[in-house]
């Protein structure tokens, strides 16, 4: 995992989708990692990180880095048929990262989910509609909350 540093101007963009259940045969939150794994990894060579979050069948994506590379990555998630009723939610200019320890960090909801991360998880779903800033800081709170736990 690469550390970046903010020597130039970023971008972060924040969306949700719901997924479309059509598309496999696999558990909805295998897919969402799946599909994390699979950004992890074009992320790193598009000198983007985020974060993705996958609760009750929804998307909340957040990527970040430089403005061209973020559009071209959400063009190609408009185009994923994994992905229905996609919504941009929020892109702002920003001069840190938020996910900068992450190519693509996942937390998915599971029948194994603890109570406080579904909760967690649950107001990030509400608070995206609201504040998607806010939404953005809860994220990288469950975040360092499960790697001071040890779960990263």
């Amino acid at each position: 995992m690469k550390t970046y540093t903010a020597d130039r101007p970023y971008s972060r963009l924040l969306y949700t989708s719901v997924l479309n259940p059509g598309q496999s045969a696999e558990a909805p939150e295998q897919i969402a990692r799946n599909i994390a794994v699979n950004s992890a990894e074009l992320n790193r060579l598009a000198d983007l990180t985020g974060s993705l979050v996958f609760v009750d069948g929804t998307f909340i994506q957040i990527l970040e880095g430089p403005l061209a590379e973020v559009e071209k990555t959400f063009e190609r998630i408009c185009c994923d048929f994994r992905h229905v009723d996609v919504r941009l939610i929020d892109v702002v200019n920003v001069s840190d990262r938020l996910f900068a320890d992450w190519d693509m960090a996942c937390l998915c909801e599971d029948a194994d989910t603890s109570v406080p991360l579904r909760e967690g998880l649950q107001e990030i779903r509400f608070l995206v509609g609201i504040n998607a800033s806010q939404a953005a800081l809860q994220m990288r709170g469950l975040l360092d909350n499960r790697s001071a736990a040890g779960k990263t």
